[in-house]
């Protein structure tokens, strides 16, 4: 049996990476008594294996030699060879590429190599004799293939990425007979190559006679190919693990239009905790940093052996920080390397190296990374806020591991930064514009509540990181300026990017700045394409009267 494994795409959803994405590191493999850290596309070979795949063919591009190089000619009992496709055309393309080495009588595996699916034979339920796809069921299937099948499993159409998808059942890999793939290639020509997606190929194949069966056996099905993505299969691998707890660790969490979780399991470890405000802890205006929240109680210094920091980084789920406790790394096989210590290196040496007497306020903390990097500096009071418990966890972990107890973690919105009722001489605001519905104004209620003085801003970017000097007014008839690629661009997306439906607005980089000096932040540098260190100024009432900042009494 033959398994062909496209893998020519260049995997622009999860760049930068240094190497092609089918290597990317996703969980871990025993090697004998030494784990490592295994590349996401070993999971579709290993399931092909178990299916009885004795050839497998990757079609590669002309710069992926480093496949090659880590699969070699051999795994196990199959042979490896490999197929160039010399530019991206499609997985039609890509699939058609391995023909010449298929003969009509042996049957043909395809799957996607930057994908994780369960169960690991799911492969086996697929019958031989014709062509038939493997079905998972998922919530958003208007980003996949949808696959329509009547009441016996006969597909009746395959509706690619289509935003009213009759099913919520999705292809994640197929089996034909070799015959059926030649088939499919001589129509493909015949259709003049038009097809890049195979969904819209075997629709002409069944409309024409062909016949197709899906097969319902999936459980769980995740696309490896961007961050989400990667969030998500490492929260799929830790939930089958051996004794793994029902619902921990938890999903990636869905949040509403204002960037607030709907729904989200959590790992177990006590009540969530209540949206922090002064109202509800008896801190009186003006005294925030008098009460500390109830989900938050002082407690005694220790000392944690590594037994005890392992599992504790164990059970508290996936991290997307890769901390250093003390010799235990919190993401190891991180797909960006040491991610955030390689960002934090490019800009770190613009924030202040004693922060002895200062404030600090970050909002979004995830694990706490820079928080405790501000504590490093000598910071008298760091406050970090995250909407997510599941990070806060995280996060209070690390901070009693590395003795930064003193590290005030609350759950509260960027939107209810008012009800901290202080300002703050530096603001750490990263990796947020993107998820909110609403950046200048939470970019308004920053500057309006909380920023005293310094503020460090990072964002997502795309487009140009040019920045086109503008005249503070143009004509009406003025219309060439908005074509050029440094002029200020918020790119809007209405349903999801890099499948994450929490992504609303992506800058380009003079769009970053210029929303920054709307909100009243001058830019004293740039150190880092994404990152801008700004200062806090004052900013004059518009012709309509002050700015419209809510909540204006910070309540």
């Amino acid at each position: 049996m033959w398994g062909i494994i496209p893998a020519a795409g260049m995997g622009t959803r999860i760049q930068p990476l240094g190497f092609s994405k089918e290597l990317l590191p996703v969980g871990s493999s025993m090697d004998g008594e030494v784990e490592r850290p295994r590349a996401v596309s070993e999971f579709l070979l290993e399931r092909m294996l178990r299916a009885g795949t004795t050839h497998i063919c990757f079609v590669v591009g002309p710069g992926k030699s480093d496949i090659v190089q880590y699969y070699g000619a051999s795994l196990r009992s199959a042979d490896i060879c490999y197929v160039v496709q010399p530019q991206a055309g499609g997985l039609c393309d890509a699939i058609f590429r391995a023909c010449p080495l298929i003969r009509p009588d042996e049957p043909v595996l395809v799957g996607l190599p930057d994908t994780i699916w369960f169960p690991e034979d799911g492969l086996a339920a697929l019958p031989g004799d014709v062509l038939s796809f493997l079905l998972f069921p998922v919530d958003r299937p208007q980003a996949f293939d949808a696959v329509v099948t009547d009441h016996e499993g006969q597909v009746q159409e395959i509706q690619v990425k289509h935003p009213d998808a009759k099913s919520n059942w999705i292809w994640g890999a197929f089996r034909m007979p070799g015959a059926v793939l030649h088939e499919l290639h001589a129509l493909w020509e015949e259709r003049g190559r038009r097809d890049e997606y195979i969904g819209t190929l075997v629709n002409a194949y069944l409309q024409q006679g062909g016949r197709a069966v899906g097969v319902r056996a999936g459980e769980a099905y995740v696309d490896v190919g961007t961050v989400h993505g990667y969030r998500q299969a490492l929260t799929l691998l830790a939930s089958r693990r051996p004794g793994a707890e029902e619902g921990a660790p938890r999903p990636t969490t869905i949040c509403s239009h204002d960037g607030q979780p709907l729904a989200k399991e959590r790992s177990g470890q006590g009540p969530p905790s209540a949206p922090w405000s002064p109202a509800a802890h008896g801190a009186p205006p003006g005294e925030a940093g008098s009460a500390r929240p109830a989900t938050q109680p002082a407690r005694e210094r220790r000392e944690y052996t590594r037994a005890e920091i392992e599992e504790g980084v164990r059970k508290l789920g996936d991290w997307f920080q890769n901390l250093d406790l003390y010799g235990v790394r919190t993401a190891p096989a991180h797909f960006l390397g040491d991610f955030p210590t390689i960002k934090w290196k490019r800009f770190s040496h613009v924030i202040p190296e004693d922060l002895t007497g200062k404030s600090v306020l970050e909002i979004g903390c995830n694990a706490g990374f820079y928080a405790f990097e501000m504590k490093k500096r000598g910071a008298s009071r760091v406050v970090a806020i995250d909407f997510d418990d599941y990070y806060l966890d995280q996060a209070r972990f690390a901070a009693g591991v590395l003795g930064f107890e003193d590290v005030d973690f609350r759950r509260l919105s960027v939107y209810d930064v008012g009800a901290l009722r202080e300002k703050f001489d530096l603001v750490l605001f990263m990796g947020l514009v993107y998820h909110l519905r609403h950046p200048l104004l939470a970019l308004d209620l920053v500057h309006e509540h909380v920023a005293g003085d310094l503020l460090v801003y990072q964002s997502l970017q795309r487009g140009s990181p040019e920045a086109e000097p503008l005249r503070e007014d143009y004509d009406f008839w003025e219309t060439e300026i908005f074509d050029r690629p440094g002029y200020p661009k918020l790119h809007f997306i209405e349903k999801k990017y890099s499948h994450d439906e929490t992504n609303w607005w992506v800058p380009n980089a003079a769009c970053s700045a210029a929303m920054l000096r709307s909100a009243g932040f001058q830019v004293l540098a740039h150190p880092e394409e994404e990152v801008f260190l700004c200062k806090r100024v004052e900013v004059p009432p518009g012709p309509d009267g002050p700015r419209a900042v809510y909540p204006a009494a910070g309540c």
